[in-house]
């Protein structure tokens, strides 16, 4: 569940962001973000999904099963069970909690990242459209790009949706017709929401890299040098192209800025 709200809240960080370089129409270029609200950006995130997956730890235990068959071991099973053991308070919450659970599940963590992400990114395409017409956005290739990152965003979204989808349904099937249903179907069905769990956070890097050029070419660097095989070395027109794109894409607009008079722009550190 915390991570459920980690990536909920980062897909709608992403989308704000990228509508605010997208309604940014007078900035040429812009600055890459310091550590300070990076890092204040991710504690929000983080700290809030954690807040808000704690009432789990109230209405989950880990029981021992017995098995049907002789030969076989006792299993361990996490299941959705308030221990009596709590104090009254805390009782009282995580029965409030188990009875609301279905339905804030649903709506917090798949209809509020699908909606939200649907909506910001119909805006934000709007804006770069307008940009385009205008042309106040310098060149258009950049305007293509910051298109194309608005891009990977809704498949980020896209993909958050189909993941979470069986784990919905599982929930919902346990609340409403367990009883029909026989335990091994249960048990695959949340075995296969469980997976595709895990594979939204392994395809999630693997699409960015395939989508987004900026991070591709961050990605690659590093790896370059970490690697310290980088190659021969690039003229300085490419250098400060890829700077420039690198620094026009950045999604945080926090430091005023000039529109840049040079021809070219220069390129700001390395590329490590």
């Amino acid at each position: 569940v915390a991570s459920l709200g980690i990536t909920t809240f980062t897909l709608c960080a992403l989308c704000i962001d990228r509508f605010r370089a997208a309604t940014n129409v007078k900035m040429y270029y812009e600055m890459i973000e310091n550590w300070a609200s990076t890092t204040a950006k991710l504690a929000v995130i983080w700290v809030g999904a954690l807040l808000l997956a704690l009432p789990e730890l109230l209405i989950r235990q880990l029981v021992t099963e017995d098995s049907d068959l002789p030969d076989v071991t006792p299993c361990e099973r996490c299941v959705v069970r308030i221990s009596t053991e709590l104090p009254d308070t805390l009782y009282v919450l995580g029965l409030t909690y188990d009875g609301a659970r279905l339905w804030w599940y649903f709506g917090c963590y798949f209809c509020l990242p699908t909606l939200f992400t649907i909506f910001s990114s119909l805006i934000t395409a709007r804006k770069i459209r307008r940009a385009e017409r205008a042309c106040v956005r310098g060149s258009k290739k950049q305007i293509q790009l910051e298109s194309q990152m608005n891009c990977a965003v809704v498949a980020l979204a896209i993909i958050y949706g189909f993941c979470i989808i069986p784990e919905n349904i599982c929930n919902i099937v346990t609340v409403y017709m367990a009883a029909g249903i026989p335990r091994r179907t249960l048990d695959i069905l949340h075995l296969v929401s469980q997976l595709l769990l895990f594979c939204k956070s392994a395809v999630t890097p693997a699409l960015l890299f395939c989508l987004c050029q900026p991070f591709t070419r961050a990605f690659l660097d590093c790896c370059c040098c970490c690697c310290e095989e980088c190659g021969s070395p690039r003229n300085s027109d490419v250098e400060n192209e890829c700077a420039t794109t690198d620094l026009e894409l950045s999604p945080f607009n926090t430091i005023n800025r000039q529109p840049s008079t040079s021809a070219a722009y220069s390129p700001v550190g390395t590329h490590c």
